[in-house]
């Protein structure tokens, strides 16, 4: 017996609930079970189905309420067959065109059934306002102490704050359309007029382009994870990165000591007009043992990479230590013990390094020459 489970209107769309379980019945597939964004369907022969909707008094509780096994009873010997149910939702259904009579003869009658579903739709807004209020004030505290964490997420992933943006603003969108179009519903079926069955295309553009904007977000992120190479570090194969060979650490590659045994490697990830390089590298020459971090980045202009700089600086471990350097062919650095910030034209890095030195006058001597290092190779057109 063929299954499918397929995703189903929201709670609130009743007309919309009745047309869709109409139609995949049209299309063969008989509703067996709703779930909470999933409808569970069986293979059957197509036919011509009504659905209709029945809202359980809720009474104040949460989760699964049950119809009385009275109105269950009264509503077949109408002709109509019960289906399933979750939560207020419970569904009817009987053959198209057999004349049973529907649910309720008095719009004003139906229109109590909806209160259970204003309150839901009243706290699932409340809901999406206090989400939306925590996640602006996190913005906030981010824009005033830590903004520079924010702005490196932006250049690494630029559309994952958009995405949540959209996320957030589809979910205070739908609640609120949720309250306003229960509301309505609400006081039409009270002067009598009933239900309203039509399609809501309004809100269905608003939601489709939140989809759509949703799914550049998730393409561009897909196009990243597709375009990421792994590259090992040997020098003049790494692109505008160091490798601890120019700095004449020339022992055996070996594996991180932490973060799960990863091995030595530059990962290059394009970005939005240009490209981001990830390197960790560890060699071991006897008892001792290198290391080299490094996050190099190309970017669209030379103002991007200087703007970039500081910011390298502000979300470095030590970046409190650093002090500025004069390196030849570099625009700018600074530099401490273990970490050192560059930039040149459209390019800037943040590199930790960590050699077999005797004390930390050696160490920043090592990532000095780092910086010569990194400067000659920026340098050099090939």
């Amino acid at each position: 017996m063929k299954r499918l489970y397929w995703p189903h209107p929201n709670d609130r769309d009743i007309g919309g609930m009745e047309r869709f379980y109409a139609r995949m019945a049209r299309r063969g597939w008989q509703l067996e079970k709703r779930g909470a964004f999933f409808s569970r369907f069986i293979r059957k022969e197509p036919e011509e189905v009504c659905y209709r909707v029945e809202l359980a008094s809720s009474s104040g509780n949460f989760g699964e309420v049950q119809l009385p096994p009275e109105q269950i009873q009264l509503y077949e010997e109408c002709g109509w067959q019960y289906v399933t149910g979750r939560g207020l939702v419970h569904l009817f259904r009987a053959p198209a065109g057999s004349g049973e009579p529907e649910l309720y003869d008095d719009p004003r009658q139906q229109a109590d059934t909806l209160q259970g579903l204003r309150r839901e739709a009243r706290h699932q807004l409340i809901g999406a306002c206090v989400q939306t209020a925590i996640y602006l004030l996190l913005v906030c505290l981010n824009w005033s102490g830590r903004f520079a964490d924010m702005r490196i997420t932006c250049l690494q992933a630029p559309t994952l704050v958009p995405l949540a943006l959209i996320l957030m603003g589809s979910l205070l969108a739908g609640a609120l359309h949720q309250v306003i179009s229960l509301g309505r519903q609400y006081r039409r079926m009270r002067l009598g007029q009933p239900l309203d069955r039509r399609p809501q295309w309004g809100w269905r553009t608003i939601q489709g382009g939140f989809w759509a904007a949703g799914a550049v977000c998730v393409a561009f992120l897909v196009w990243q994870a597709v375009g990421t190479r792994t590259l090992m570090p040997v020098a003049g194969q790494v692109g505008p990165c160091l490798v601890l060979e120019q700095m004449g650490e020339e022992g055996e590659l070996t594996n991180l000591p932490v973060r799960e045994g990863r091995e030595s490697s530059i990962r290059v990830t394009p970005l939005l007009g240009g490209r981001w390089w990830h390197g960790q590298e560890i060699r071991e020459t006897g008892s001792t043992q290198a290391s080299l971090f490094q996050d190099v980045y190309e970017l669209s202009s030379p103002q991007a990479a200087a703007e970039l700089g500081p910011i390298l600086t502000e979300t470095a471990t030590f970046g409190w230590a650093m002090e500025t350097v004069e390196v030849d062919g570099l625009d700018w650095a600074v530099c401490g013990a273990l970490e050192a910030v560059a930039v040149r034209g459209n390019k800037a890095a943040c590199i930790t390094l960590l050699v077999p030195v005797e004390n930390d006058e050696e160490q920043r001597a090592a990532l000095t020459q780092a910086l010569t290092v990194l400067a000659e190779q920026w340098n050099d057109p090939t």
